[in-house]
């Protein structure tokens, strides 16, 4: 009858697939696959919980990765609002089949997967887009994933002298900061004020689940390259500063996500035309996007492909066996 590979998160964290430089090699590979057609995902199914425009919502993210182990995956998610200041506000799990066949393969903890892979999906958006000489980064948000978007600057940053995290409540930065100004060289800034924070930035980072935009045309002017993590974080007047549109995908979110620059696209003040394309062709080189200045910035879209997930998990999967982690249960 088979069997079936459960991995907790404690197994997934074993695997070291978490790991931030092991994330980034797994999601490049990814990206990879995706630009050449050897991955694909269908439309998201959202299950809204909230009609106040509120991000809680359960979603179901299906894809199928090609390559040496083909797998189809599903990975499920909900979102809702934090337990507690340290606890994440999203809870995911990626079950994955062989795609030949269909044979159940693993059932994994998928909650510290999508954080990681955001993390690397930065760090590949950092080192293709941002400009060479970066001296200031503002963090926007402190919450679940600004862990890994501020170990994504320290690892595609290192030349960065300052990085100002603001969030909302002035607390949550500040333990932030602390928790890793230790190790890093950089310095990390907490701020109360937004103001304080993106004034000057060369780069931009939004990472909060924002149920209404709170970045101006003012607050973007410095930036040469904003990276879009979160949720509605941007006004429309502030995407009209960039020059080039960048996503992880477009085609695949443009009808469904709750994202800024999908929303805008929905209600006709964005021109699809803007969209220069995706970050996978400019890894592969098929498409030249230059680094961004003050002049021509860049506006980095990460909708969160679960081409990644599902990838990230496969290769937590691939791992867990090796090292026998986890339970193997009957199927």
């Amino acid at each position: 009858m088979g069997e079936v590979l459960w991995l907790s998160g404690a197994d997934v964290e074993k695997t070291g697939v978490c790991c931030l430089e092991e994330t980034v090699k797994i999601v490049e590979e990814a990206f990879g696959l995706f630009d050449r057609g050897e991955a694909f995902l269908v439309p998201e199914t959202a299950l809204h919980l909230s009609s106040d425009g509120q991000d809680q919502a359960c979603y179901a993210l299906p894809a199928y990765v090609g390559g040496e182990l083909p797998v189809c995956g599903v990975k499920w998610t909900a979102h809702g609002p934090a337990a507690g200041p340290e606890e994440s506000r999203i809870h995911a799990a990626v079950i994955l089949n062989e795609a030949e066949g269909g044979k159940p393969l693993a059932m994994v903890n998928g909650t510290e997967i999508g954080a990681a892979r955001t993390g690397a999906v930065t760090v590949l958006a950092l080192r293709h887009l941002a400009p060479k000489q970066v001296k200031k980064v503002a963090l926007c948000g402190a919450g679940g994933q600004a862990v890994r978007q501020l170990q994504a600057v320290l690892l595609a940053l290192p030349q960065a002298e300052e990085i100002a995290i603001w969030s909302r409540g002035n607390e949550r930065n500040k333990r932030l900061a602390r928790r890793f100004q230790a190790d890093a060289q950089p310095l990390l800034r907490p701020v109360e004020y937004l103001e304080e924070a993106v004034e000057g930035a060369d780069v931009i980072i939004a990472a909060t689940s924002a149920a209404a935009p709170y970045l101006t045309p003012e607050c973007v002017r410095s930036a040469s390259l904003y990276c879009h993590i979160g949720f509605h974080e941007i006004s429309r007047e502030a995407v009209d500063a960039f020059s080039y549109i960048v996503a992880d995908t477009w085609e695949e979110a443009k009808n469904v996500s709750g994202q800024s620059l999908f929303r805008y696209y929905r209600e006709g003040s964005l021109d699809e035309k803007r969209i220069t394309g995706t970050l996978g062709a400019v890894i592969s080189g098929r498409l030249s996007v230059p680094r961004g200045t003050p002049d021509k910035k860049v506006f980095f879209d990460s909708f969160g492909l679960p081409i990644f997930d599902v990838s990230v998990a496969r290769e937590a999967y691939r791992r867990g066996r090796a090292a026998n982690l986890g339970m193997r249960l009957p199927w």
